[in-house]
């Protein structure tokens, strides 16, 4: 064979390794791809239930009116239950402890407008505690207080947004109609932060977008007249301790049951309790990624194996070469080793590059909430190591147990 012939038959070998070591280290990086873009996902929708469940309030117990369906409504008169109501508040109030603040709430039906300019907010029907609930801070002008509910004063309250979408006429001492009947603008609200929830249990309102009026005013307007008198459409409780949620909880449930029988025209949200429901849910949906990434890994691992093997088998040449000039076995074992490694290393550090990029173009893409924590980078490095390290054990005994006669006169 001519020194041409050698020298091309050398870079084929060359370039069939080359090949070799770029693919066993795709299986490694695409798995700690995966491994850091799920559990991005899945730490952003932590997060992003977090964040919900702390606007409905961490310490709050919430009770809802529930729209009810044409057979459920009769079932509801033949009980006489009409919904949730101010008895169901005034009972709530005597009857549960450690309460710190109660309120309750009203969504109104009704135009708005003032001097020609036609807004749409939600506008709720609110007591003086409301603001203590919700932790409402205000720009200017105050919050309503309790002789604006016993006068029934025509007062209201924007929200940042609202008073923004008015203009010089969302200010303190402006007035503006709800149905016609004028309110005078006594304060405006900061903003606040508020995120949409996804489901109807973590729903909360956009108190920037809302009109704040005396609970009991409403009925003063034309349209709400003798309608709904007496009902409500939230009872929100807060609890100065929270160790008491589930105590204070059972003893609102037994209160509404006596209340309303078997009739369920009411629904009783617990922020507390649904973010417990969600970490076990993020629980088992990380443990489902986790073994997603894992198998994906495991591939990886094989695919690393099997192409160290090949290169054992190789060089073989080189490996009694070095077992004749004094390397022992721990030497050629610790060799291959180390390339193992090298090569998991190099693939999971792309891995991880690459996970944070295509989480990234997830959450820009898709507009899902993902966050790359450390820990999800240290795993996957570690998942990546450990599996690299037990996938190059075999080829490097493999190549430490070889006769060193055998090995030198292999072609």
């Amino acid at each position: 064979m001519s020194l041409a012939e050698n020298v091309q038959q050398g870079l084929r070998s060359l370039a069939l390794h080359r090949m070799r070591t770029l693919l066993s280290t795709l299986g490694v990086l695409f798995g700690v791809v995966a491994v850091v873009t799920m559990l991005s996902i899945g730490e952003g929708a932590k997060l992003e239930t977090l964040s919900q469940i702390e606007q409905l309030g961490m310490n709050s117990i919430i009770i809802r009116q529930n729209d009810l369906a044409e057979d459920q409504l009769a079932k509801a008169r033949e009980q006489r239950s009409r919904g949730l109501s101010h008895e169901d508040a005034i009972a709530l109030e005597r009857g549960v402890p450690y309460v710190q603040h109660q309120t309750s709430l009203k969504v109104v039906e009704a135009s708005v407008s003032a001097s020609h300019v036609n807004v749409s907010p939600e506008i709720l029907a609110v007591t003086e505690t409301f603001s203590d609930i919700k932790g409402l801070a205000l720009a200017e002008g105050r919050f309503i207080c309790t002789l604006d509910l016993q006068q029934k004063n025509h007062i209201c309250v924007l929200g940042s947004e609202t008073a923004k979408i008015l203009g010089r006429h969302g200010h303190v001492g402006q007035a503006i109609r709800l149905d016609g009947v004028e309110f005078q603008i006594i304060g405006v609200l900061k903003n606040k932060h508020w995120k949409a929830g996804k489901t109807s249990a973590l729903t909360s309102r956009n108190l920037n977008k809302t009109i704040f009026i005396p609970l009991g005013v409403e009925m003063t307007l034309s349209n709400l007249k003798g309608v709904g008198e007496n009902t409500l459409s939230e009872i929100i409780l807060q609890l100065g301790n929270t160790s008491r949620m589930l105590q204070v909880s059972q003893v609102i449930k037994r209160i509404m049951e006596r209340a309303h029988g078997s009739v369920e025209d009411y629904q009783i949200v617990i922020p507390q309790e649904l973010l417990h429901q969600a970490y076990r849910t993020q629980y088992t949906f990380n443990l489902v990624l986790g073994s997603i990434a894992a198998i994906s890994l495991l591939v990886g691992g094989i695919g690393i194996m099997n192409i160290m093997l090949a290169t054992v088998s190789e060089r073989t040449r080189e490996i009694g070469i070095r077992r004749a000039v004094g390397a022992n076995k721990r030497h050629i074992a610790y060799q291959f080793l180390t390339e193992t490694l090298l090569l998991t290393l190099i693939g999971a550090i792309l891995g991880v590059l690459l996970g944070i990029g295509f989480s990234l173009m997830i959450s820009f893409l898709a507009g899902w909430t993902t966050v790359v924590t450390w820990w999800s980078i240290i795993l996957s490095l570690g998942m990546a190591t450990a599996v690299g390290g037990c996938s190059g054990l075999y080829p490097a005994i493999k190549a430490a147990n070889m006769n060193p006669i055998t090995a030198l006169r292999h072609d």
